[in-house]
């Protein structure tokens, strides 16, 4: 099993873009960026210059974004990279009223293809690879939000983590693939994901490139869960899962495994919230703990089974299970597994356990509401 040499986690955005800045201005070779959000704002400022400078030093950049989720930056960043020498391409590209925009080659294909079929397919993976040696991946977008250094106090709790090792290479071609996509598209496209070969959850990364990859990956939580002896841990930003993963819950915590859910008390995206309130009552009538994180807005990806560490961009939801591509990393070593406790005793310090809680009348009508839509969120 290929595995990480050096592993790093990050519990804030300031700290994950200050070492991810010092790598870009490390970086000798290359630099590829695959993001959902891509903001244009005080963060995202600096490390497009630190790009182009290292662009002027002979270092290739590619920027891989997606089409929804930075769909309001791409035309500045499209001129920004243009002028610096800097590649980028756009995963399922959403139509722009400005024509100029047309040129793009991603765009070209549009007319000819059923756009409106793929726009529910997002990229919503974060991954950051420098040199092919040293990647990032985790929760956090590329927007100045996970800063207190330009939000303050209202800087979202994130977690990402930097690696290194022979594992990266799977990220390498992981992202090489959704560059092909963004390019080619038919039966290439296809030839492209089968590069990548299907990986249990006991490896150091977890992709979900297709269906079938969607199918082992989910069934491989649902089996580390149901065979964990001491701890289930997940913190999550939108909890929305299948009703399968709700009994392997209950029935390892019948077992007497200690399971706790950590979710955040403001989401931005109160529509998701509202539709897990029908699964989070559940569990909570099922004596599991669920806490809900009080401090900012909680957008942090990860779960601890039993000494195992996950970190990445997949949320226990629909979007997450069915439509869009995801990223885990997984970590076995002491010391990650040690930072991560304790952080997560730290976000416990500033929750507060909802088993108790009673829910008003119209937030159980929301809620029913919100869930029949719940294969969208």
């Amino acid at each position: 099993m290929d595995s990480w040499s050096d592993v790093k986690l990050f519990h804030t955005g300031d700290e994950f873009f200050a070492s991810l800045t010092e790598d870009i201005q490390n970086a000798q070779e290359n630099i590829t960026i695959e993001s959902y959000i891509f903001d244009m704002d005080k963060l995202t400022d600096n490390i497009l210059h630190e790009l182009s400078h290292a662009v002027k030093r002979g270092v290739s950049v590619k920027l891989i974004l997606d089409g929804f989720g930075s769909y309001t930056s791409i035309p500045q960043i499209l001129k920004f990279c243009q002028h610096h020498g800097i590649e980028l391409r756009v995963f399922h590209i959403l139509p722009y009223p400005s024509s100029w925009l047309r040129r793009m080659p991603a765009f070209e294909i549009l007319g000819k293809a059923s756009w409106w079929r793929r726009m529910n397919r997002r990229n919503h993976r974060k991954i950051v690879i420098i040199d092919e040696k040293t990647a990032y991946v985790g929760s956090l977008n590329f927007t100045q939000i996970h800063c207190e250094k330009y939000v303050g106090a209202k800087a979202w709790r994130d977690t990402g983590a930097r690696m290194q090792g022979p594992a990266v290479k799977q990220l390498v071609t992981a992202t090489q693939i959704t560059y092909l996509r963004t390019i080619y598209k038919g039966i290439l496209s296809w030839i492209s994901r089968w590069r990548i070969p299907q990986t249990p959850l006991n490896s150091a990364i977890q992709l979900n490139t297709t269906q079938k990859m969607r199918k082992h990956l989910y069934r491989d939580i649902l089996r580390r869960i149901s065979h964990s002896k001491t701890r289930v841990y997940i913190t999550t930003a939108y909890f929305l899962p299948k009703r399968s993963l709700l009994r392997v819950l209950i029935r390892a915590k019948e077992r007497g495994v200690d399971i706790k859910l950590l979710i955040p008390e403001k989401s931005d995206l109160p529509f998701s919230q509202w539709a897990a309130f029908f699964l989070v009552r559940f569990l909570i009538e099922k004596k599991i703990p669920v806490f809900e994180y009080q401090k900012s807005i909680l957008h942090a990806k990860t779960m601890v089974i039993d000494d195992d560490v996950y970190v990445g961009s997949f949320n226990l939801n629909y979007r997450s299970l069915f439509h869009d591509l995801e990223v885990i990393a997984h970590f076995r070593d002491s010391h990650t597994l040690s930072n991560m406790l304790n952080q997560w005793e730290t976000d416990l310090g500033h929750s507060k356990n909802i088993t108790a809680r009673s829910f008003s009348w119209l937030t159980r009508v929301l809620a029913k509401i919100a869930f029949r839509l719940r294969y969208m969120l």
